[in-house]
């Protein structure tokens, strides 16, 4: 659930580049690279997150299984 507010504090900064990019004038690039790098980093910490989890799952079953091995002994 916490992946709620980092997406719409993402959506917020990504709008905010784009627009301060589009309204400036001068050079509409900077916005596009903070608005994507936002993004990125948001997909990144949201797959890295993933990962730890599957790993702590992994791990418990590992655990699970050895110990119900251990048991039937």
């Amino acid at each position: 659930m916490k992946w709620i507010f980092w997406f719409f504090v993402v959506n917020f900064i990504s709008f905010i580049a784009l627009m301060k990019g589009v309204i400036g004038g001068e050079s509409n690039w900077i916005g596009v690279i903070v608005a994507f790098s936002a993004w990125g980093l948001f997909i990144w910490a949201i797959a890295s997150n993933q990962e730890k989890k599957r790993k702590l799952r992994n791990r418990e079953k590992m655990l699970d299984d050895y110990l119900r091995q251990q048991l039937r002994k």
